[in-house]
């Protein structure tokens, strides 16, 4: 029945997440699919258009770029070929500088009739003086020429240099110049540099006839602005975009970027081998989308009609069917509900066999409910009144769920633990433990671990619990919750503990009560002691440790504090005030360590009775003892002296009592004793490590 349940409660739960869209968005949605597929295989040939026609643009620029870098290459070989043919003149050989002069001006106005200022002719010695200028009258102060490494490399190559943009010495301004050397007798003498004008450059650009909107730009190879077929002398001489630079990888190819003007373009570039340098041309990125936009908004507008027809034939049919299917989701609110289902006919098949199958649900559904609530609460009965605490944790260890038995082992309320994690009382060292296990349980490597733990209710005091923790997962296996069944074991651990001690301790004590018993018999019954005498000493010590024996009992042998076992022993002497005297902190000592002073507080009164100051009225007893920090140890130190007793006439000898003193405090506690015999009684210090024996002081 359960499993049934579930199941419907799936397929509710599809129908919820159906309900998201209506009939008419469906609808809508069914016809905007008809026609999208005509609305893809338009947008394809349309891209597959504006591809055709970018590719065409990239072509067209390429082809002008290198059109425009071989009109420049044609330009500076021209000027090469004038530089060497000058470079022979037998004037110019035979150190005849003026004669050479003349000779290089009626050369200029020969080869370049209408704008013979766009070029010059320089010849510098190997020293860079320059020693003929046409820029200059013969006869003018000539400087050195600029840029001399480049007149070094001449020299040494003996080969012509195309020489990149550089700031003329006598022009004072950008220009370019081809060098060539100077040879007699097959060594170089002068170097001569024909200078040109960039705008000479920029001229050939020109003259290639670009549409308006495009940009030709040619860049030397120290990437600056040779020449520009626009607004060529606000850019001359200036850098290269890094977009320029970033896209000449290779001899020529396509790029696209930002110009110089920041226009968005779509370019191609090529370089000369002649000089090195690059011809970039670009087209406005505008121009090359413009068909493609234009295209782009017919398609809309089609698109948009076309959507905009089926909408409304799917608002159509959907009024149709809403009212219906509405009907349809009333009654599933009657049933989620628990109402009974009425169903009435629609004239629509399908939906008047889903009503009937909602009225067959209803009925089943309120029936299985009815059953479910009772064992729901049965379960939760159960679970309330365990013996244990019983949780469910999720994944991150948060508490889902908590019995009354869970919140009583804390004293923390439902509302409480709700959220909180599992460890928030458990002891950091245990909860290292726990935490570890049920890591690898999500993990899906424990389905079930026990482990103790030790942890701090709400009221400051601690306990131990014994935790099993049982992984839920579904059928892949996937984590779900844990169930953690929580049982309060304080009381079995404490009585463990005092049952271990018990045993121990028995099994110490046996032994050192039998030897003691032995030592104590050996010594009652020395040569010369009547037995009468023997027999009492005898009894009295066996009482000392009888009377300690039954404060242990009294703690469950856990230890015993030292101000009762004090007043055990003197409690009986204390007849008037100030007689004893008691003063110190509260010091609780283990079972061993009580023993063994409770002995040796016997001692010392049992002599103070017989020989000392309470063997007179007026004598008196002071006890007092403190904890000290030796080293970083505890010690237990305690003083023992007697007042107003009987006045000692000399040192008496040493008997059975102060040797027992002495080997039980420095051999059963590893402590120092110290006996002083002072006119009005006995003193003793006793020091005893409490480190060694794991006490605190209160």
């Amino acid at each position: 029945m359960i499993s049934r349940l579930v199941r419907d409660q799936r397929y509710f739960g599809r129908m919820i997440s159906l309900r998201r869209y209506t009939i008419r968005q469906c609808l809508m949605a069914f016809g905007a699919a008809l026609v999208l597929p005509g609305l893809v295989f338009a947008a394809i040939l349309l891209w597959r258009y504006a591809s055709a026609e970018r590719g065409r643009y990239e072509e067209e620029a390429l082809g002008t770029a290198q059109r425009i870098m071989a009109a420049a290459d044609r330009e500076l070989v021209g000027i090469q070929a004038v530089a060497q043919a000058l470079a022979t003149s037998s004037s110019l050989l035979e150190g005849n500088f003026e004669a050479f002069q003349r000779q290089a001006e009626m050369t200029l106005q020969s080869w370049a009739q209408r704008k013979p200022n766009d070029y010059a002719i320089v010849v510098r010695d190997i020293t860079g003086q320059q020693v003929a200028n046409t820029r200059l009258p013969w006869g003018s102060p000539l400087p050195k020429g600029a840029n001399l490494p480049i007149d070094q490399q001449v020299i040494a190559t003996k080969r012509p240099v195309i020489q990149d943009l550089f700031t003329g010495a006598t022009a004072g301004r950008p220009i370019i110049s081809i060098r060539v050397p100077v040879l007699k007798d097959g060594s170089v003498t002068h170097v001569l540099s024909m200078a040109v004008e960039p705008r000479r450059i920029a001229e050939i650009l020109l003259a290639q006839n670009l549409p308006a909107s495009w940009v030709a730009t040619v860049i030397d190879r120290a990437d600056r602005v040779v020449a520009r077929s626009r607004q060529h002398e606000a850019f001359v001489s200036k850098p290269a975009p890094d977009e320029f630079l970033r896209a000449a990888r290779g001899a020529d190819g396509i790029w696209e970027g930002h110009n110089l003007e920041g226009t968005e373009v779509l370019g191609a570039f090529a370089r000369s081998g002649v000089s090195g340098w690059m011809t970039f041309v670009g087209v406005p990125a505008e121009i090359v989308q413009a068909p493609l936009h234009r295209s782009l908004w017919t398609l809309l507008g089609l698109g948009a009609a076309l959507i905009l027809l089926s909408l409304l034939l799917a608002r159509a049919f959907a009024r149709r069917i809403a009212a219906p299917v509405q009907g349809l989701v009333n009654l599933a609110h009657d049933l989620a509900r628990g109402e009974p289902v009425a169903v009435p006919s629609t004239g629509l098949a399908e939906i008047d066999r889903g009503g009937g199958a909602l009225a067959s649900a209803s009925q089943d559904l309120r029936e299985r409910e009815a059953a479910l609530r009772a064992s729901e609460a049965r379960l939760w009965a159960t679970q309330n009144n365990a013996a244990v605490g019983i949780a469910e944790v999720d994944r991150d260890g948060r508490f889902v769920s908590v019995n009354e038995a869970r919140c009583k082992l804390t004293g923390h309320s439902r509302e409480e633990l709700i959220g909180l994690h599992f460890g928030h009382a458990t002891d950091s060292e245990s909860l290292e433990k726990d935490l570890d296990l049920f890591r690898r349980q999500v993990a899906g490597e424990l389905d079930t671990y026990t482990t103790d733990s030790k942890f701090q209710r709400r009221d400051g005091s601690r306990g131990w619990a014994r935790v099993t923790s049982t992984a839920v997962r579904d059928a892949a296996g996937a984590f779900l919750y844990a169930v953690r069944v929580i049982e309060d074991i304080t009381e079995r651990r404490q009585a463990d503990k005092r049952q271990k001690l018990l045993i121990d301790e028995l099994n110490h004590r046996v032994k050192n009560t039998l030897a003691t018993v032995q030592s104590l018999a050996w010594q009652a019954a020395r040569p010369g002691v009547p037995p009468q005498v023997a027999q009492e000493r005898f009894q009295e010590r066996l009482l000392a440790l009888s009377r300690t024996h039954n404060l242990l009992n009294e703690t469950h042998w856990e230890g015993a504090a030292l101000k009762t076992i004090l007043e055990t022993e003197l409690g009986p002497y204390a007849t008037a005030a100030g007689r004893v005297r008691l003063d110190g902190p509260e010091v609780h000592l283990d079972a061993r360590p009580a023993v063994v002073l409770g002995m040796a507080v016997h001692e010392l009164t049992t002599n103070a009775v017989k020989h000392g100051a309470l063997a007179v009225a007026s004598g008196r007893v002071q006890v007092g003892w403190k904890i000290d920090n030796r080293g970083g140890e505890a010690v237990l130190a305690i003083d023992w002296c007697e007042l107003d007793g009987p006045t000692l006439a000399a040192q008496p000898s040493l008997g059975f009592g102060s040797r027992l003193l002495r080997q039980t405090i420095t051999r059963e506690l590893a402590g120092q004793l110290d006996i002083r015999f002072e006119r009005e009684g006995v003193c003793c210090t006793i020091a005893v490590p409490l480190g060694s024996t794991g006490q605190q002081a209160a």
